[in-house]
């Protein structure tokens, strides 16, 4: 024998499984202006769009966070140490934008980094080459936002 409270409990529940199956999807992620969708890079080297790409790699190891994007032969890795504040240790740059080449930490050129929400902004000037005329080395800019 079925008492009057089972059934209501059991409509009780049945409009609470009916109500949210019914309830609309969340809002897709946007993310704050000056910032990505995890999972993206744009960048531009000596002024030139390089494009924005999907396929970033973040590796986290202590406080260092390794990114990378692109192939072996066209792409760019950066290094970021945020031990006790964000620092650019090393970016390196394969065939974008007509250059190739690095900034390594010490050892010249410059970079900086800032951080707005997930998205790391990496700036700054690298050592290298041309990719058309390999034979000079040459300074190149750059501007990185990648997203982890």
């Amino acid at each position: 024998m079925i008492t009057r409270g089972v059934l209501a409990a059991s409509a009780a529940v049945a409009m609470l499984a009916t109500a949210g199956c019914s309830s609309s999807p969340p809002p897709e992620y946007q993310p704050p202006p000056g910032a990505l969708v995890a999972g993206t890079a744009q960048i531009t080297v000596n002024g030139r769009d390089a494009g924005t790409t999907e396929t970033v790699e973040c590796t986290p190891a202590g406080s260092l966070m390794d990114m990378t994007t692109g192939t072996e032969s066209s792409g760019v890795s950066v290094l970021i140490d945020n031990q006790d504040e964000l620092t650019v240790r090393d970016v390196g740059i394969r065939d974008l934008g007509g250059f190739t080449g690095s900034y390594n930490q010490g050892l010249g050129g410059e970079a900086s980094v800032t951080m707005i929400d997930r998205t790391y902004e990496v700036t700054g000037t690298a050592y290298g080459f041309d990719t058309d005329n390999p034979s000079f080395r040459t300074t190149g800019t750059f501007e990185i936002k990648i997203a982890c």
